[in-house]
């Protein structure tokens, strides 16, 4: 078993050594899963601005290749710990929070109940689809005010590691993760 704070570690240099073409070309092989497959459910899905200083899987095109969805991005709030939903629209305007993570400006807040699927940043998952994220916990309690029918889908270069030590019952599992070369549902 691995222990959270260690594998974070790990997949944080891993992902440090992505050149840019192998992130774009993960990234279109992900979405090609995704779309492929119909792994979206629903009429909202709430998607992640990729952030390039943390490596993250792109998805700057994803939103024109989603456009069939309304969708909302996630917004941490200053105060509380709490991460909210916002509409996304084609020319809203964005700022760059303390974590070098891009959000709305907009405070046109969604109800979390209303979206339907979610796709989910990852640092690592292991084969039962508990994840490692950051530390910080936004989105589990922001999927803890989800439906509890929301689709959660995260997306990972790497396949996953055996088991992840030390899940809390606060640790959201995920339904679905997709990886550039499969699809694992849980």
């Amino acid at each position: 078993m691995a222990k959270k704070h260690e594998l974070r570690l790990l997949y944080r240099k891993k992902r440090s050594t992505l050149s840019v073409d192998s992130i774009n070309k993960a990234s279109a092989q992900i979405l090609h899963h995704i779309k492929s497959q119909n792994l979206v459910q629903g009429n909202l899905v709430m998607l992640y601005v990729s952030s390039e200083k943390h490596n993250e899987i792109s998805t700057v095109s994803w939103f024109s290749e989603l456009k069939q969805y309304a969708t909302c991005v996630p917004k941490v709030m200053r105060t509380g710990g709490t991460m909210e939903a916002v509409l996304w629209e084609t020319a809203m305007p964005f700022v760059t929070n303390a974590w070098g993570i891009k959000e709305p400006k907009s405070n046109a807040y969604l109800a979390p109940e209303t979206i339907e699927t979610i796709i989910v940043p990852l640092l690592c998952f292991d084969k039962k689809g508990h994840r490692v994220g950051y530390g910080k916990g936004f989105y589990d309690r922001f999927l803890a005010r989800c439906a509890p029918t929301v689709r959660t889908i995260g997306v990972s270069y790497f396949d996953p590691v055996e088991q992840i030590d030390a899940v809390e019952t606060t640790d959201y599992p995920l339904d679905i993760v997709v990886t550039p070369t499969k699809v694992f549902r849980f």
